[in-house]
C-alpha cells in the first residue's frame, strides 16, 4: 500500500515539479509514434510472486503537450503458466527539460493466464510514471514504475518496474 501512496504523491507532484523547472519547448522533437521495447519486473503484493519479462509499447501524442495515450504488452512466465498483461494509460506529458521528459498516467488494463486454476482474464486498472530520458531526437531510455489491481480474483495488488529502450517515429 505504501507503493500506491508513493506513486500518488509523485503525480500529484508532477505539475509543481514542472513550474520549478526551466522548460525548453524548441527542443521538443516531432514524431508520429514512440516504439518501446522493455524488460519489466512485477512483483504481485497479493500473493508474494515476482516475475520478470519482455515489454513492448507504443506511444502517440493525440493532443500535443497535453496527452499520450500508450499500447503496451508484457509476458511473464510462472509456476508453469504464462500470463500475458495489455495496458492502456492515458498519460499527462510535462518536459522537465531539453532531454528528460515525465508522463504521469491512469488506464485500463487486463491480463489473461495459461494457469488451470483461477480465473483465466481479469480487468483492472493501473497508474504508471514514465520518465524519458532523450539521448538525441530519435532515441533514449526510459523507466515507467507502476502500480495496478485487478477488478476480480481477489482484487490482487501488483508493483512493477520497465526499463527500456524507445525510438522515436518520424
Amino acid at each position: 500500500m505504501a507503493m500506491a501512496t508513493r506513486l500518488l504523491v509523485l503525480c500529484a507532484l508532477a505539475p509543481v515539479a514542472t513550474a520549478l523547472c526551466a522548460t525548453d519547448d524548441d527542443s521538443q522533437a516531432e514524431h508520429i509514434a514512440v516504439l518501446e521495447v522493455a524488460a519489466a519486473g512485477e512483483r504481485e503484493i497479493s500473493e508474494h510472486a515476482f516475475h520478470v519479462g519482455p515489454a513492448v509499447g507504443v506511444e502517440i501524442e493525440p493532443i500535443a503537450n497535453w496527452l499520450e495515450i500508450e499500447l503496451g504488452a508484457s509476458a511473464y512466465r510462472s509456476r508453469g503458466a504464462t500470463s500475458w498483461e495489455f495496458e492502456l494509460p492515458f498519460k499527462k506529458p510535462f518536459r522537465l527539460t531539453s532531454t528528460i521528459e515525465i508522463m504521469p498516467g491512469l488506464g485500463p488494463t487486463w491480463a489473461h493466464s495459461s494457469q488451470p486454476s483461477g480465473a483465466s482474464s481479469n480487468w483492472g486498472a493501473e497508474t504508471v510514471i514514465d520518465i524519458f530520458f532523450w539521448q538525441s531526437k530519435q532515441l533514449g531510455w526510459y523507466l515507467e514504475p507502476s502500480y495496478g489491481v485487478t477488478f476480480g480474483n481477489g482484487n490482487k495488488t501488483s508493483a512493477s518496474l520497465t526499463v527500456g529502450l524507445f525510438f522515436a517515429v518520424p
